[in-house]
């Protein structure tokens, strides 16, 4: 007997040709996204113009159209804001409708009031009558309430993981490591050439960059992107500094490849993102992941490390081999904006709100958020400096949903609220 999603790092899967991985990526593909299919009412499928999405979309229909899916029917949902010029997916999206002939459940999230229904990023002012248990508490969007009542779904098909699990991030770092494993010098060097030339950064650094993470990382620190929110307090980042920075370790010489150790981090990271999350309700609907299939994910971690990131092409294999299948508008488009500006008008516009809520912090009287610290970078975000807005926006969410609990179960707040009564406050 073994655990269903161990994986074993001596599998390895190689071909002659790219022709065959692509077949064989197809197949593993259409497969995961078919068991996705399975229910007696119309599959809902998330659909943002991205490749995930997309793909997900389109290989359903062609399952479908075969005869081998098991629900009557994929209907689509698409957030779109035409004032947004970074994030605005709504031309990549109807390219897919109009290849399958049918325009699926538009939501302008532009149009909508952020003190009422906010958009993507904007913090939430909505206040709920029932405890919930995480600040991501599965609640249903009115949007989102509307399309499942009128296509009676009860299944919703998402995106999620396909950046992880696809080579979605175009870094040689893994590639590089695995050489430097396995003493291909040789092959080092020519691949240290190829990406340097491809990055315009010199070869030392990217050699650099897949050498550090050999070392403990006390020793050569924690990468920029994952150190700990400059707004944190320092006790509460020094008791909580593993989590904070996603649980670093260092890689193993000997053993899997590193890629592969990567690989399996990278699913980790994934799961406690999606643990987070309640189960949805008002209504309740399940969510699927074609991209976290477990026969999908064997077969990425077997193949070379090669066939998922080339140095002029991210997400080689999954763009080879959806060729005919996904509009090759979608598959060579430039890697989708992140939307920050909805985001950024929602502090500006609430900006009142933002200077009460900072005064008075649930979180700062637990000795987690300094108040100073986010105040000056709430300002910062205000006026449009760069900031790390997503890292921000989670972290007033999570005051809202102190705020919250505390307001559901009584406890009046003061800036002497204590962690003794705060746990008092969650435990009814």
């Amino acid at each position: 007997m073994s655990k269903f999603w161990d994986f074993d790092p001596s599998k390895k899967i190689r071909y002659r040709t790219d022709a065959e991985y692509e077949e064989h990526f197809r197949t593993v593909f259409a497969k995961a996204v078919q068991c996705k299919l399975r229910s007696d009412k119309p599959v809902l499928a998330e659909l943002s113009g991205g490749r995930d999405s997309s793909s997900n979309v389109c290989m359903a229909d062609t399952i479908i159209a075969s005869g081998t899916a098991d629900t009557p029917r994929l209907d689509t949902i698409s957030y779109y804001d035409d004032s947004e010029p970074n994030w605005n997916e709504r031309p990549y999206f109807t390219k897919v409708e109009e290849k399958r002939g049918r325009t699926g459940w538009h939501v302008n999230v532009g149009a909508q009031d952020p003190n009422k229904s906010p958009a993507p990023g904007a913090p939430s002012t909505s206040r709920s009558e029932r405890f919930l248990p995480t600040p991501y508490d599965g609640r249903t969007s009115p949007a989102l309430k509307m399309c499942l009542a009128s296509h009676g779904n009860r299944v919703i098909l998402s995106g999620i993981g396909g950046d992880e699990v696809m080579g979605g991030v175009p870094t040689p770092s893994p590639e590089l490591a695995d050489h430097l494993a396995r003493g291909h010098f040789g092959v080092l060097a020519h691949r240290l050439k190829v990406w340097a030339l491809e990055k315009r950064k010199p070869w030392f650094y990217l050699l650099w960059e897949s050498a550090r993470g050999f070392f403990p990382p006390r020793l050569v620190g924690v990468q920029k992107h994952m150190r700990p929110a400059p707004w944190l307090q320092p006790r509460f980042v020094k008791r909580h500094r593993a989590a904070l920075t996603g649980y670093p370790s260092r890689l193993q010489v000997f053993g899997p490849l590193p890629s592969f150790q990567e690989n399996i981090g990278t699913l980790d990271a994934l799961r406690r993102q999606l643990a987070r999350t309640a189960l949805p309700f008002e209504p309740p609907y399940e969510k699927r992941y074609p991209y976290l299939d477990r026969g999908l994910l064997e077969f990425m971690l077997a193949i070379p490390r090669e066939q998922l990131v080339r140095p002029t092409q991210r997400r080689s294999l999954m763009r080879r081999a959806l060729v005919g299948i996904v509009p090759d508008e979608i598959l060579n488009k430039k890697g989708k904006a992140f939307a920050v500006r909805s985001s950024l008008i929602a502090i500006s516009s609430n900006w009142p709100h933002f200077v009460e809520m900072t005064r008075h912090m649930v979180s700062s009287s637990l000795g987690i958020v300094d108040t100073e610290s986010i105040s000056n970078v709430l300002e910062r975000a205000r006026c449009g400096e760069t900031t790390p807005i997503v890292t921000l926006m989670r972290t007033i969410d999570i005051e809202g949903w102190l705020r919250d609990s505390c307001t559901l179960t009584s406890v009046t707040l003061d800036n002497t609220v204590s962690e003794s009564s705060w746990q008092a406050c969650i435990q009814g």
